[in-house]
């Protein structure tokens, strides 16, 4: 083990062994948000982009899709895997801070570390930028379309597909197969305005085309799992939601060509803007919503 995996261990097995002690003594200790969905894949909320796992029988292994940040990722060993210093994979979804700060935390006890290659570019830009923080852990395996495993135990296959530029350049949609349940990261927020991040590839227009690619590649059976809900609204649901999403997105795309074409203003497009027309349902997150209008607005105007 070289010394900055040994420095994550450590850190690791250290604030476990502190999080054991504040439920010793009294003192609440982190909300539990782990729930299974299906099969041995549950998912965890706490704070930060959903996780998912995979659970297996006995004392080692298992697999866990985003860690959220350092606190919440030592929080859901100690509450979902406790006691396990051996997992078989760590998977992330994207770069995002609020999918991979707690990589420190998982990726030393994970015989294998995997994203997409543009992730692995993202994060290795974002690293640079965390001043005198410790760097995050890169991915020890990347790949530019799809990769695959089959687990140890023999009763799980996990599939990562890459459908092209959508919240990021590099999104992974991650399969537990035999289960059917689909981690999408941030592909799809449910029933809140998305952040897009056009500087790591992102792309709103094309996130339509992805959204679509994904419908047709999982079935009805399919339990989705988004990076983030609106209060009161789940973070797991099936292919209606994924086309509501989309829908949204379509709605978006129309609207600002239809004002633009019009000679509305950025400026006050966004001043008048509270909802996306046909898409009401969209209406948590004013910030993000004017992030949304922006983005838009700049690939409209790239349309031609």
């Amino acid at each position: 083990m070289d010394r900055r995996r040994f420095l994550y261990a450590s850190a690791a097995f250290t604030l476990s062994g502190s999080l054991t002690h504040l439920g010793a003594t009294g003192i609440p200790s982190p909300i539990s948000g782990g729930r299974i969905v299906r099969n041995h894949v549950g998912v965890y909320t706490n704070r930060g982009g959903t996780m998912a796992y995979y659970l297996p029988d006995g004392a080692e292994g298992g697999v866990v899709v985003d860690t959220q940040f350092p606190e919440q990722a030592t929080a859901f060993l100690h509450e979902v895997m406790p006691g396990r210093r051996r997992l078989d994979l760590l998977i992330n979804t994207h770069h995002h801070g609020d999918h991979t700060g707690g990589n420190g935390i998982i990726a030393p006890l994970a015989d294998r570390y995997v994203s997409h290659d543009r992730a692995k570019t993202n994060l290795t830009v974002a690293n640079s930028s965390r001043g005198d923080e410790l760097p995050l852990p890169l991915p020890s395996t990347t790949f530019a379309d799809d990769w695959s495993v089959s687990l140890p135990d023999g009763r799980e296959i996990v599939t990562a597909r890459h459908f092209g530029p959508a919240h990021t350049g590099g999104d992974a949609v991650i399969h537990f197969e035999n289960a059917n349940v689909v981690h999408l990261g941030d592909l799809l927020f449910n029933r809140r305005f998305p952040y897009i991040d056009p500087a790591a590839g992102g792309n709103m227009i094309h996130w339509i085309r992805v959204l679509r690619r994904i419908r047709k590649t999982y079935d009805r059976d399919t339990v989705f799992v988004f990076g983030h809900a609106a209060e009161s609204y789940a973070v797991t649901g099936d292919r209606d939601d994924v086309r509501s999403f989309q829908h949204y997105l379509e709605a978006l795309h129309a609207y600002v060509r239809r004002e633009r074409r019009r000679g509305t203003t950025l400026a006050a497009l966004k001043a008048k803007t509270v909802t996306i027309p046909g898409a009401p349902e969209w209406r948590y997150g004013e910030r993000l919503r004017d992030v949304n209008l922006e983005v838009m607005w700049a690939e409209v105007g790239g349309e031609g």
